[in-house]
């Protein structure tokens, strides 16, 4: 069986395929990235809504347990207000009724004049008794704000003086009036109730000191700094990290800022599987490779249907159609073209002597020199059996076309070497027939004078080039017709 090859045309362009390959590649690689990013950037969206429903979640515990844990010193400070003091006994009976159902309280001190004169309970708080609020200065900021704005004031979380780490409310009092007494026009400041709330244990009942539904959570703004204000809650670096934030507005003004981020961090907060990302880019190659093989493939049924598939040469399909457009060039341009029509002489007798394979490689190697001898314009091709043909695109003149057919003919003459070491020798008979400009010659008529000028040079015996009469007037047409004369 003869062996394919692929045509000079095609191997021209073998990088195409390659180029659109990796276009493809690129493009569905593209894509996928842009798919993942979307899911990747609406995946971190949705963590971002839920970190941010997390928060709120806590900040809303944190508030009712605030408002719950406050109301006892606002009743505290309600009962001076209106009696002008508060007894010990009294003190004790009513804040021990109001500690019952409150475990994150740590005790409740009454501090007339800034001066803690009574706590509760005062078992384990014996310590906080006669500390003067405005000789410490990591108390004195909270009263004076509360008693400048006359509102309880949160601060906190600090280290308080009876050991351990709370949250205080600074409630301050107005005496109004006293029963059985002038009311006085302008309230006089009384004093403070101090609440000491433990932080651990309501922190723990908010869930902020846990890392819960998949977040870590972290809280600044100690002493109702905000933002400004140190972190007393989580890692102190989760707040470089990019966090979802709330604000937690304190009593008296101030805030806290709460933090999270997702457990693990962002940057394998919502991403693709690996697996997926892996198998989305070797889908993109493999679509490539796909795109490369089409093309190629396409190349290759495109060169087959217009080439030869023994020598690679253009056919008789594609040889006609260069033949009409070097006719037609001739026409527009005023110039002469030639057609060389050649036939191999003793081809028959390497074919029975030696086998079709070696006629096979001698047609290969008569093909190679035909190519060789044409220029970049000119049409080497093969017609079918040992018949092939050379399109001038153009010419000179004449003579100049009948030194084309003597190269030809010597260049034949020389050996072919075969693949088992042989050689073998052939040679050519040429029909030439020039195209002028004048008018555009029918394609017939065209290739039935150059047959005809062969078939003379077959007659003279063989190795010889016939150059066709001119073409007669009643030959030539305005449009080439399909199809050669056969023979």
């Amino acid at each position: 069986m003869p062996t394919t090859r692929l045509p000079t045309h095609w191997q021209q362009s073998r990088h195409l395929p390659l180029l659109v390959g990796l276009c493809t590649a690129a493009l569905a690689m593209l894509l996928a990235w842009v798919v993942i990013d979307i899911s990747h950037t609406k995946a971190r969206t949705e963590i971002v809504a839920r970190a941010q429903s997390h928060l709120l979640e806590i900040r809303d515990r944190l508030d009712r347990q605030l408002q719950s844990t406050l109301s006892v010193p606002e009743t505290v400070a309600a009962f001076v207000a209106a009696q002008g003091h508060m007894p010990p006994e009294i003190f004790a009976s009513v804040v021990g009724r109001l500690l019952e159902s409150q475990r994150n309280i740590r005790n409740l001190a009454l501090a007339p004049d800034n001066v803690i004169t009574d706590i509760y309970p005062r078992l384990g708080n014996e310590k906080a008794l006669g500390l003067r609020y405005l000789d410490n200065p990591q108390q004195r900021g909270a009263v004076e704000r509360a008693i400048q704005t006359r509102r309880t004031v949160v601060a906190g979380p600090i280290q308080l003086v009876q050991g351990g780490l709370g949250i205080v409310s600074r409630t301050p009092v107005f005496l109004v009036g006293v029963p059985g007494a002038a009311v006085v026009a302008e309230p006089r400041y009384w004093g403070i109730v101090s609440l000491a709330v433990n932080a651990d244990t309501l922190f723990a009942d908010v869930g902020l000191n846990t890392e819960q539904a998949g977040f870590q959570v972290a809280a600044r703004g100690l002493d109702a700094l905000g933002a400004q204000g140190a972190v007393f809650v989580g890692r102190a670096s989760l707040f470089d990290e990019k966090p979802v934030t709330l604000d937690v507005p304190l009593p008296g003004g101030g805030s806290w800022i709460l933090g999270a981020v997702p457990v693990g961090g962002w940057k394998a907060a919502g991403s693709a599987p690996a697996l997926v990302v892996m198998l989305s880019y070797v889908f993109a190659l493999l679509l490539g490779l796909l795109s490369a093989w089409l093309v190629r493939a396409h190349q290759q049924v495109l060169a087959l249907a217009s080439h030869d598939r023994l020598t690679g040469l253009p056919n008789r399909r594609l040889f006609e159609d260069r033949l009409s457009q070097a006719v037609l060039a001739a026409h527009r341009d005023r110039r002469a073209g030639a057609l060389l029509l050649v036939d191999l002489d003793g081809f028959k007798a390497v074919n029975d002597s030696m086998g079709h394979g070696s006629g096979d490689q001698v047609l290969v190697r008569v093909g190679q020199r035909l190519a060789g001898l044409a220029r970049a314009n000119d049409t080497a091709a093969r017609l079918g059996g040992d018949e092939f043909a050379l399109v001038l695109n153009a010419v000179s003149s004449p003579q100049a076309a009948m030194e084309v057919a003597q190269r030809i003919i010597q260049d034949m003459v020389a050996p072919i070497g075969l693949d088992n070491g042989e050689h073998v020798r052939v040679g050519v008979s040429i029909g030439v027939a020039v195209f002028q400009g004048d008018a555009a010659e029918a394609l017939p008529a065209l290739i039935d004078r150059a047959d005809q000028a062969l078939y003379a040079s077959k007659r003279a015996g063989k190795g010889q080039a016939t150059l066709a009469a001119p073409a007669e007037l009643h030959t030539y047409a305005t449009q080439p017709m399909n199809g050669p004369t056969s023979r």
